[in-house]
């Protein structure tokens, strides 16, 4: 609690963006190859504890907006929202979830909605792959695209803020399909916010395995780049040049003028319209950051070299940026300790798959953890 009142609170006082971060599971029941929750069996936190946690909110600070970290919420549905659904109505907290589109289906929607759910963020991830997290089947393409724009228009009925979450650049993306499809779902539901996002090798990854073991990863850029709109790997599809021509069409969509009016329109509330324009105007800033990296390979033939994999000199660019980042820092860290070291392919995680021992095993952690007070 000290921490929590340390960053939410202001003078010691709830205001109006105070918000309380909890956990009620671990893991996940997926494995997509990006996640480094890929091989983390899901684990539902004792139902105890969140009930705990819940009913000192309701007590101490009623009405206070809870952040649910879960890496899938609502896999264990019917016994986390009975947890929720215990808490007097007028003493709710209205939450913030990251789910699955699998998930948010049926009946299961009123009680979000009933339960002051106000925001939730699925990942869509890519149209040619990762469909059984979208509640799809196998289905790709743009017959997919029809199928989640109908699932997102369904959910908005019930909950007011949406966000979809997507990866550019996976194996399965090729050609232009990936980025018309995107562009044409921004258009159907201006409603809900997307995110693009770099497929990044983070380690313990199947795609840090892949990106390795094929010589993808650009190996001398530093990890304080690993995360957009920074490129660390060659792309298994498009030249560099290519795909940031790409992503700026996709960030050109997002934050046009067009979009922005439609985000205002009937199907969204002014708060959240309201929220979505400001959201605009940052990714504005990222579209400007894209468009420069690009101008860098067009006009920098050292630049292209390296984002091309045919050199392994960390351009001059990426140094300025670093030392920028460190300010009056920079100097503790030497050009040569800035170079990962990357670790080898972790094959023996890769043949393991989650299991019921290793679950089991993670859930007597968890309860014996929670029997001496973690972590309320």
């Amino acid at each position: 609690m000290p921490e929590i009142i340390a960053a939410s609170l202001v003078g010691g006082r709830l205001r109006r963006l105070s918000v309380v971060p909890l956990l009620s599971s671990v893991g996940c029941p997926y494995s997509c190859d990006f996640c480094v929750d890929w091989s983390n069996p899901y684990v539902l936190f004792p139902p105890e504890q969140l009930e705990a946690d819940l009913q000192y909110l309701a007590r101490n600070w009623p009405g206070v907006m809870v952040t649910y970290h879960d890496p899938n919420f609502g896999v264990k549905f019917d016994q986390v929202l009975g947890i929720v659904e215990e808490i007097p109505k007028e003493k709710r907290s209205p939450y913030i979830i990251e789910s699955s589109l699998s998930i948010l289906r049926g009946a299961k929607l009123p009680r979000l909605r009933d339960t002051k759910c106000l925001f939730i963020a699925p990942g869509v991830e890519s149209w040619n792959n990762y469909s059984n997290k979208a509640g799809v089947g196998a289905t790709v393409g743009k017959a997919k695209l029809t199928q989640v724009v109908e699932h997102f228009r369904e959910i908005r009925q019930y909950v007011p803020g949406l966000q979809a979450n997507f990866l550019f650049g996976t194996d399965a993306d090729q050609g232009e399909e990936p980025v018309e499809l995107t562009k044409e779902f921004m258009r159907a539901v201006p409603f809900v916010w997307p995110t693009i996002n770099i497929p990044t090798p983070f380690g313990n990854t199947p795609l840090y395995d892949r990106a390795l073991a094929n010589g993808q990863i650009l190996q001398s850029m530093p990890f304080s780049f690993y995360y957009t709109p920074y490129l660390v790997t060659t792309m298994p599809h498009y030249p560099p040049l290519e795909y940031y021509d790409k992503l700026i069409d996709l960030y050109s969509t997002m934050t046009s003028n067009v979009m922005l009016k439609g985000r205002f329109g009937k199907e969204s509330t002014l708060g959240f319209s309201v929220l979505n324009a400001l959201r605009t105007l940052a990714m504005r800033q990222d579209l400007a950051a894209l468009r420069l990296l690009r101008r860098m390979l067009a006009t920098d033939p050292e630049f292209l070299a390296f984002h091309e994999g045919r050199t392994r000199s960390l351009p001059e660019f990426y140094h300025r940026r670093y030392e920028q980042k460190l300010g009056r820092y920079a100097n503790l860290i030497s050009r040569a300790e800035r170079t990962p070291e990357l670790e080898k392919p972790a094959s023996s995680l890769a043949s393991t798959a989650p299991g019921g021992e290793v679950a089991d095993r993670l859930t007597a952690v968890i309860r014996s953890r929670a029997a001496d007070g973690f972590p309320r």
